[in-house]
């Protein structure tokens, strides 16, 4: 493992063991090594690199020496995201660098032998992405971060000593380009070999074809020259490299795996033809038969690959001992330290003791059947199959496991253990040790039971009925279930001999706040550290500095006041003695201190972290009690949990807007539907960018469309939009600008598309526009299918989880390929609307904001299934009305209302409310949010809403139907000539198109409300079988973390979904602007502070009108019941969830929208006066405020009360 780090102005940093750190703790997908750690959280996108230990301040050394130098302890945590897709060397490389290098070689059939023989060996692939975090070196402020960087993965079996030279070049560029060449010498296969790539800003990637490197002219001598300069040829363009090398960060290393090459790490600012900067990394590697082998890394501990065990008891001296799965975690623990004690010579104790195993409590049940009733209705209770009080049912089932006597078998064997260790007159502890518990991910601190001072069996038996009792203790119960963890959980005891003390503490190898690797804390007592009372006593603490090299020296002593200690009782019990030593002086002397010390780092080395142990001191002789790592560092800062889903970007120039996409998933959105919805968005986009010219074929990693910062949505401008200016004629830049944004950005000129995309031929941009408008019409055609197929597709619930997980796992194509038409239907049919704005805007590439107010009066009578519904909803309340049962509505619970409306009693207003919920019902307050329920599963959401309506007896606004001459006669933008002719056709097609265009919207919310049922179901069997504490959290996990939590009941993704919850509300209380160059920044607003007086805000012209009155400002679709009669609605976005209320309103301003969107169509409908994209209204404007809306000028006003 190599680990170089250099932060400006402050200096640059290296491992203290490198070269020598191996890394040997492995997982599937996780490795550790050195206090770094690189975890997997989703293959090819998402990666976690983590880092809590020394480095070595630099300069970096040019030739390796023991000298440790200047260690500092520094904490690192990084998201690494991808930005770039997969170049495999195997698969993508360009067959014309094979070629040239094969052409320089002589040929034989041993030649192609040896060369197919490398190929299958080993392989090698890359992939750019782009790094988060925060950073926090000793002595300086923490940091943000953000990196721009390579992942490469080497795979099989790469011969190094076949390898004589090679020179590797890593740039990444400011404009987002990244490249790799590399010149390598195999004398076997290839003397002179150039590969490598080039992937473009737009997510094009190409292989090298040709370049002017030679190995003859790059430091063959072994003298690196700070400047360098090579040209190559990729993707039918040059590009020439001028790479300055940093003569103050040139690290060697050494090939560690053979000890026979070395490597020079040189970072290096690079100019791309000239013009463009660049950052990244030249290496040299020679072969050097002197070179230094990586040192074994010293004895480290593994699991014993055990068949379970078939024992009631065994001792800490046998290797089942060491299986967490056949002992729990404290006794597991215990048999590792035995085992290590005599891997170490058997310079600490542990004393002696033996495991009931997990086996012995199955067994204990299996023979009561008053057990398994009271677990089973406990764990009912507990993951909510059933009510009930839980507390009390913890206790009654705690009391029935310590009334509950050991089977004659379970007492025998321990009776016999207990002879064989010659335990049977000494004192004793009894400690419970569950599965699971003593790791990094569950500490199950004070959960659990521990019986001092026992002697004789049938103590010992009590002292494990009681500790068997613990695990269904009130506290265990919630801690287990709030980690997904089993009710029923699996449960060892350990038995060990208690011994005398002159003094007794704890250590942690670690400073156990800060997780410092080069801090040593000890605490120490005099006598035994768990005798009665001597927690009243403050301990001694000594502080050491240890190095990862084996140094170590104390730092410090603090006396603590310790006036009494307590001893063993050689008749049983402990007694409380004077201490023997002065209040002033140690517990234990400085020798002890050092062999403590010393032999707890060797017990930290060969399990590969921190440890947390329990220790003792009687006549010069260690003995160790317990051994547990050190939890907790392992835990996500909050910027990490705000920022880890966060999109990667090749470049700072990224244009962004929360327009559109806003009104579907406004503020921040849960994991699971960043991970559903926001996957299956992306490959909509990318399908429509395919058919359109805009993208030659997918790219799942690299061309996004949708992209995530802080948890809100935006869509890249570049990406969707833009990039058809190069590629059709019939989405230029600012007409695509226009149907996004509904408005130009002269900034991003046409030369930034052509910089980004290239530029097509005439003929293929005549080829993809007939290519787009096939694309658009054939989705109109399955949109038919996919309404007809709606009647009979459901997702089966399953009988448990992981069923039902499968099932939803297995459609989510079908949710990708329903939003897909949805999607392309809706801007089939937003054409003839787009046509209408360009016409109005007499032939502008923008639209006027005159051509917007007219397009307001040309379309204010649509008729469409958006406003089916508020009239529906105003339909159940004149049928309550009318049976004379509002005064009781209004006083009824929503569940008993609810109750009420689906049953024979309510008459017509019941067979109203239920047509309501079979035409209506897959709509929810929150369309695109897979957290949001809809109607039709959970109805009561409706009832606050009806009964605020029949309170305030609101009367409906009757809509003035206008013809299409009425509305054209009445409009004042200018229209004429040819334009003036075919205005009526105009306005019937885009009156017709939005009609439609709402209408194919219903097609994704009725997809989206079968995924949220089912997703919901799993989120009950979950609950219901302890995968998870509640059914919300659900939705703070993505799809594949749900897999994984059903595969191992991981208790860490479980934790960190809680936190993403705990986070949500900050993350939604961020606000950005509507259009973000680089990395979006929040909004700075200050509620009410800025508009006083008469002050104003405009906005887009929607509908025409004057209202005055209150305003109403709302965050939530929830708060929509505060709502009053005339009350002048300010929110951030209108979604169909807010319709409901729009019979009550007087008028309507939203921070973003258009006159395109769901709630521009049903303003008009109403007649309601309303503006849209006026920017900071919810936070200039509070509830109460006096304001006036005009329609027809665009503004809102505050006026005096």
């Amino acid at each position: 493992m190599w680990l170089f780090l250099r932060v400006d102005g402050i200096g640059e940093f290296e491992h203290p063991v490198h070269p020598d750190m191996m890394v040997s703790d492995e997982s599937e997908k996780c490795w550790r090594g050195g206090g770094l750690m690189i975890e997997c959280l989703e293959p090819h996108r998402r990666w976690k690199i983590k880092f809590n230990g020394l480095l070595r301040k630099g300069p970096y050394r040019h030739q390796w020496n023991e000298e440790e130098g200047e260690l500092v302890h520094v904490k690192f945590s990084f998201h690494w995201t991808s930005f770039s897709d997969v170049f495999d060397f195997q698969l993508d490389s360009h067959p014309k660098a094979f070629a040239e290098a094969f052409a320089l070689e002589e040929w034989s059939a041993e030649f192609f032998k040896r060369v197919q023989k490398d190929g299958e060996q080993q392989s090698r692939y890359e992939q750019w992405g782009q790094s988060v975090g925060e950073i926090e070196i000793e002595g300086h402020e923490k940091k943000e971060i953000l990196l721009r960087g390579v992942r490469s993965h080497s795979y099989g079996i790469r011969n190094w000593a076949e390898i004589y030279r090679y020179v590797m070049i890593l740039m990444h560029c400011e404009d987002g380009t990244s490249a790799h060449l590399t010149v390598i010498s195999i004398p076997a296969t290839t003397t002179h070999f150039a590969v490598g790539y080039v992937l473009f800003p737009n997510g094009k990637k190409a292989g090298i074809d040709w370049s002017n490197a030679s190995l003859a002219d790059v430091a063959d001598d072994g003298m690196i020259r700070d400047i360098y300069r090579v040209s190559f040829t990729a993707g039918g363009k040059f590009f020439d490299i001028r790479a300055t090398l940093d003569k103050q960060a040139r690290p060697v290393v050494y090939n560690g795996l053979t000890g026979t090459g070395v490597f020079h790490e040189c970072i290096a600012d690079f100019r791309l033809n000239l013009t463009i900067r660049g950052w990244g990394l030249v290496e040299f590697y020679y072969r050097d038969a002197a070179g230094q082998l990586s040192q074994n890394s010293g004895f480290r501990w593994k699991e014993p690959s055990l068949p379970p065990t078939s024992e009631f008891v065994v001792s800490f001296t046998e290797e089942h001992s060491q299986c967490p799965r056949d002992v729990g975690g404290k006794g597991a623990q215990l048999g590792q330290l035995t085992y290590l004690q005599k891997q170490l010579g058997n310079k600490f104790i542990v004393p002696e003791g033996f495991c009931v195993t997990v086996l012995t409590l199955e067994h204990q049940m299996k023979q009561n059947h008053d057990l398994q009733e009271a677990a089973r209705e406990l764990t009912e209770v507990a993951c909510k199959i059933k009510p009930g009080n839980l507390q009390e049912l913890c206790k009654r089932c705690s009391d029935l496991f310590r009334a509950t006597t050991l089977s004659s078998e379970i007492e025998d064997a321990i009776l016999q253990q207990l002879e064989e260790l010659g335990l049977q007159q000494e004192h004793l502890v009894v400690r419970s040790s569950v599965v699971g518990e003593d790791t990094t991910a569950m500490s199950a601190a004070g959960q659990l039971y521990t019986e001092l001072e026992v002697r004789g069996s049938q103590q010992v038996c009590e002292g494990i009925q009681i500790c068997w009792a613990s695990l269904y203790s009130f506290a265990a119960v919630q801690y287990r279930r709030q980690r997904g963890q089993p009710i029923p959980a699996r449960m060892g005891v350990v038995i060990q001999r208690m011994v005398p003390a002159d003094a007794a503490g704890e250590l942690f190898t670690c400073d156990p706040v800060t997780g410092h690797p080069g801090k040593m804390v000890i605490s120490a007592s005099c006598g035994l550290r768990e005798a009665k009372g001597s927690d009243c006593a403050e301990p001694d603490t000594i502080t050491l500095r240890h190095s990862p090299k084996g140094g170590l020296h104390l730092t410090s002593k603090k006396m603590g006041s310790k006036p009494q200690g307590g001893q063993l009782r050689a008749g049983g019990g402990t007694a409380e003695d004077d201490c023997p030593t002065e209040a002033q002086r140690c517990c234990i002397s400085e020798d002890t201190i050092m062999k403590l010390a010393g032999l707890a780092l060797q017990v930290g080395k060969a399990h590969g972290t921190a440890r947390n142990i329990e220790w003792t001191v009687k006549e010069n002789v260690i003995y160790f009690l317990q051994d547990r790592p050190v939890t907790a560092f392992d835990l996500e800062s909050e910027f990490e949990l705000m920022h880890e889903f966060d999109s990667g970007f090749p470049s700072d120039y990224q244009w962004l807007t929360t327009a559109n996409i806003s009104e579907t998933a406004p503020g921040a959105v849960t994991p699971l539907m960043w991970a559903v919805f926001g996957r299956a968005l992306q490959y909509a986009a990318q399908q429509f960018c395919v058919h359109s010219g805009g993208l030659d074929g997918l790219k799942p990693y690299s061309f996004r469309c949708l992209d995530m910062y802080c948890g809100h949505l935006f869509l890249n401008i570049m990406s969707i939009a833009v990039s058809f200016e190069q590629a059709n004629l019939v989405y230029g830049k600012n007409k695509a600008l226009c149907f996004l944004i509904e408005q130009e950005l002269p900034e991003l000129s046409s030369y930034d598309l052509v910089v980004t995309y290239g530029e097509l031929p005439m003929w293929r941009k005549i080829l993809n526009s007939f290519k787009s408008a096939m694309f658009l019409l054939s989705n109109i055609f399955r949109q038919r299918h996919w309404f007809k197929q709606l009647q009979t597709f459901r997702i089966p619930s399953g009988s448990n989880a992981t069923e039902a997980y499968l099932h939803i796992d297995r459609l989510l194509p079908e949710y990708s390929d329903a939003l897909l038409t949805s999607l392309m239907c809706s801007a089939a049919f937003a054409m003839w609307p787009t046509y209408l704005l360009s016409t109005l805007s007499q032939g502008e590439n923008h639209w006027t904001p005159e051509a917007m107010a007219a397009m307001a009066v040309l379309c204010h009578t649509c008729s469409d299934s958006s406003v089916e519904l508020p009239r529906a909803v105003e339909a159940i309340i004149q049928a309550v009305r009318d049976q004379g049962e509002s005064a009781e509505f209004i006083t009824m619970d929503p569940q008993a209302a609810v109750s009420w409306l689906l049953s024979s009693d309510s008459g017509e207003a019941g067979k109203t409310f239920q047509s309501f919920l079979e035409k209506h019902g897959f709509h929810s307050f929150g369309e695109a949010d897979l957290r949001a329920k809809p109607w039709a599963d959970d109805p009561a959401q409706l009832i606050p809403l009806l009964q605020k309506a029949l309170e305030r007896g609101q009367v409906s606004k009757k809509k003035a139907q206008t013809s299409v001459e009425e509305a054209i006669a009445a409009i004042k933008a200018p229209v004429t000539g040819l334009r003036k002719f075919i205005l009526p056709f105009l306005v019937r097609k885009a009156r017709e198109g939005i009609s439609k265009r709402e209408h194919s919207k219903d097609l994704a919310m009725k997809v989206y409300a079968l995924f949220k049922t089912a997703y919901w179901a799993l989120a009950k069997h979950m609950v219901e079988e302890c995968f998870l504490p509640d059914e919300d959290l659900l939705f703070f996990l993505t799809h594949l973390e749900i897999g994984e939590v059903l595969r191992c009941r991981s208790a860490d993704i479980v934790l960190r979904a809680s936190r993403r919850r705990q986070i949500l509300d900050h993350q939604m209380a961020l606000q950005f602007p509507e259009v973000n160059v680089a990395r979006p920044v929040p909004l700075q607003l200050e509620v009410g502070a800025t508009l006083t007086g008469e002050a104003m805000l405009s906005g887009v012209i929607i509908s025409h009108g004057v209202a005055k009155g209150t305003a109403r400002v709302l965050k939530t679709i929830q708060e929509v019941s505060s709502i009053k009669q005339g009350d002048i609605l300010i929110v951030t976005t209108i979604g169909v969830g807010w319709t409901s209320c729009f019979p009550l309103l007087g008028g309507l301003v939203t921070e973003i929208g258009g006159v395109l969107s769901r709630g521009a169509v049903i303003a008009r409908d109403y007649g309601l006066p309303c503006i849209m994209k006026c920017k900071g209204a919810t936070s200039y404007f509070k509830s109460g405020d006096r304001v006036i809306l005009d329609g027809f000028k665009g503004t809102v006003q505050k006026i005096e009360a």
